[in-house]
């Protein structure tokens, strides 16, 4: 199968760059795009209207090199993104993995209606006046000061549109079978025990917490690893 890694607000591919390393090696084919307007691709920021514009990232990059059988890794802000992904091309999408991530249900739904309340309040105080809010919370991403470090260099501003609009939603992203939640538990305030909690008791899905900060494919990249290739081998299985 495929596997599309989705990073986070802020982040860029190079945040998977240890997990995809361990996947490859494992024999799978493994994307790790930066999302338009993050990373090396900050310079195209301007173009970045909403996360429908993230969403086209991953079904252009699925529809260019007519990838079937692919399993859709979401961080973060990059839930969203996998959500709205597989909703236009669930025919593709074998499994979902949700890593500390926002889950949408409902079209056009902002990730800042379904943050909690600090967390929003805290990403509207942040927005500048150009549109863009600069990274922060470092500390509740990771502990190891190397870490922190780095994404202190490598991340960069993102587009406030982002969490102020929803991504589009048919209704197709119910029809991927397979759906795996990974709770980060020390990630404080805890924006995501609430997607966790609504699914940990739902048979369609798998869930798992790992006892790290919010960035688990840089706190616990091996763990992360497993659960990925557990998803991939449940949605083999299934479809043999």
């Amino acid at each position: 199968m495929n596997i599309i890694l989705v990073h986070g607000g802020w982040h860029g591919g190079w945040t998977w760059d240890g997990v995809a390393a361990q996947l490859r090696a494992l024999g799978h084919q493994v994307y790790a795009p930066s999302l338009t307007g993050l990373a090396e691709r900050a310079h195209l920021i301007d173009a970045v209207e909403g996360p429908d514009t993230h969403v086209a990232d991953i079904t252009q990059l699925i529809s260019f090199h007519n990838l079937q059988d692919v399993v859709l890794v979401g961080h973060s802000y990059g839930g969203m993104i996998v959500t709205g992904a597989a909703s236009h091309l669930s025919e593709r999408i074998k499994a979902l993995v949700y890593l500390d991530a926002f889950v949408p249900t409902k079209s056009g739904m902002p990730a800042n209606q379904m943050a909690t309340p600090e967390r929003a309040a805290e990403i509207r105080a942040s927005i500048r006046p150009d549109g863009t809010i600069a990274p922060n919370g470092f500390e509740r991403w990771a502990a190891d000061p190397e870490a922190i470090a780095m994404l202190k260099q490598k991340c960069t501003p993102h587009p406030a549109a982002c969490f102020g609009k929803g991504v589009t939603l048919t209704g197709r992203e119910k029809d991927v079978a397979h759906k795996s939640y990974i709770l980060c538990e020390k990630h404080q305030p805890p924006p995501f025990w609430q997607f966790y909690e609504k699914y940990v008791n739902d048979p369609a899905w798998s869930t798992t917490k790992l006892p790290c900060l919010h960035d688990a494919m840089i706190e616990m990249p091996d763990r992360v690893v497993e659960l990925i290739d557990a998803a991939v081998a449940a949605a083999k299985k299934a479809s043999s």
